[in-house]
């Protein structure tokens, strides 16, 4: 019980601790997909610890949420699980997979993993998410820069 709340509240510092613009969404069906990726140098050193995330100027964190809106909108959205897999590219082509783990504690379920960046790397990742498993996957992409100076 001490571990699951030691884990919400460091998830709870590690996504405040996250710059306001780093969130970003795709709709799939009754799906909100919220996703971001930030330099782990940004993590608080407790949160990272916690999640045994390495803080680093080299390193970025990809961070993927599955909701799910409720068909009675009084009960607003939910959490749901899935699959998340997710590779990232450089301009010149070189391919990396990322590693997602999952996190889950009460009301939450997350999907992060970490990858390597430099400075002024501009990242093409494509992630493909199957909520609930249902064998029905949404595939999408975006770009990002890093620095790291």
């Amino acid at each position: 019980m001490r571990l699951l709340a030691a884990i919400s509240l460091s998830l709870a510092g590690l996504f405040l601790s996250l710059p306001s613009h780093a969130g970003q969404f795709e709709t799939f069906g009754n799906y909100v997909i919220h996703y971001n990726a930030v330099n782990t140098e940004v993590l608080l050193p407790e949160v990272a610890r916690a999640n045994q995330i390495v803080r680093s100027k080299n390193r970025a964190l990809l961070n993927i949420s599955i909701r799910k809106s409720g068909d009675d909108k009084k009960l607003g959205d939910k959490a749901v699980p899935g699959t998340v897999t997710a590779t990232v590219t450089n301009l010149n082509g070189q391919l990396g997979v990322i590693d997602m783990q999952t996190i889950q504690e009460q009301d939450a379920i997350y999907y992060i993993g970490v990858f390597n960046i430099n400075n002024e790397d501009t990242l093409n990742f494509k992630v493909k998410v199957d909520p609930e498993n249902k064998g029905k996957a949404h595939e999408f992409t975006f770009r990002q820069q890093f620095f790291t100076n």
